[in-house]
């Protein structure tokens, strides 16, 4: 029979608190790891693309089977008899799968303008539809300006509230190929008066002078108006907000308020190299 001696005995101690020590450390290691263990979330959105004019608009993930309905805008201008159809262009209805021609659901409805017609609308140089407010713009890209209809959801259907939260999350972007608008494509957006243009206005007209803020950051030094001929006179007025300000359609752009009064031609410019020339005639 075998007999351990004291140190033996010491021995066999150290090496079996070795072996025990060692594998409660690789457990507590392997336990911390797991509390640190990264948790990967899916989206819970769905993505509609229109690559024709080149928007992405995202949505809840309850929207899933959505569909598309397309359909037309039209704009209207005075004429001798009443309103003639003057502007049209494409309307885009995101439906969402719950919708039934029993109860019918709130459509997300995406009007579509080209720069030139958007600049003309917000002008006032057409309308649309009987409502006394312009479409509220939900973004652009070089060549489009995407926008929701007045008064869209004014019977308050099924889901009305929910395509309104939907909306305040800014869910239109311009897709990553479209290129980004021109400085007078900017200026259009803004609903400014074109660049390089003329203007006929009759004595007494009182105009919006719109510019986007990221090329005329100078509020108070933008506009510079001479008079070319005549006693032809450009004067702000005070009572449409403060300068800059008098017109809140876009929070990218200022906004001025002047009349033109007298007789004869008076020339605006701004940097960089914005001209327009309104050419002055006493009223009939």
């Amino acid at each position: 029979m075998t007999i351990i001696n004291k140190k033996q005995f010491i021995l066999v101690g150290i090496l079996f608190s070795l072996i025990v020590g060692g594998y409660l450390i690789f457990n507590d290691i392997s336990s911390s790891k797991k509390e640190i263990k990264p948790v990967f979330q899916e989206t819970s959105t769905v993505e509609y693309q229109n690559t024709r004019y080149e928007f992405s608009f995202s949505l809840p993930e309850d929207w899933k089977g959505y569909s598309i309905v397309t359909s037309t805008w039209e704009g209207y201008t005075m004429g001798t008899s009443g309103d003639v159809p003057s502007k049209r262009g494409p309307l885009v209805l995101i439906r969402n799968p719950k919708w039934t021609v029993q109860v019918p659901y709130q459509d997300i409805p995406i009007m579509i303008f080209t720069l030139t017609q958007w600049d003309l609308m917000v002008r006032d140089k057409f309308h649309i539809g009987a409502a006394p407010i312009n479409p509220t713009i939900l973004g652009y890209n070089a060549n489009y300006v995407f926008a929701l209809p007045a008064r869209y959801n004014y019977a308050f259907p099924e889901g009305w509230r929910e395509v309104d939260d939907i909306l305040k999350g800014n869910p239109l972007k311009p897709l990553l190929s479209s290129s980004v608008p021109s400085p007078d494509g900017k200026i259009l957006i803004c609903g400014g008066i074109p660049n390089g243009s003329r203007e006929n206005v009759k004595e007494t007209t009182r105009l919006f002078i719109n510019l986007p803020k990221d090329i005329f950051p100078d509020k108070e030094n933008n506009l510079r108006f001479k008079t070319v001929s005549g006693n032809a006179t450009a004067g702000r007025i005070s009572n449409a907000g403060p300068y800059g300000e008098a017109f809140s359609g876009n929070n990218d752009c200022w906004s001025y308020y002047y009349e033109f009064d007298g007789k004869g031609e008076v020339d605006l410019t701004a940097n960089p190299n914005y001209h327009v020339r309104f050419v002055i005639t006493t009223s009939p």
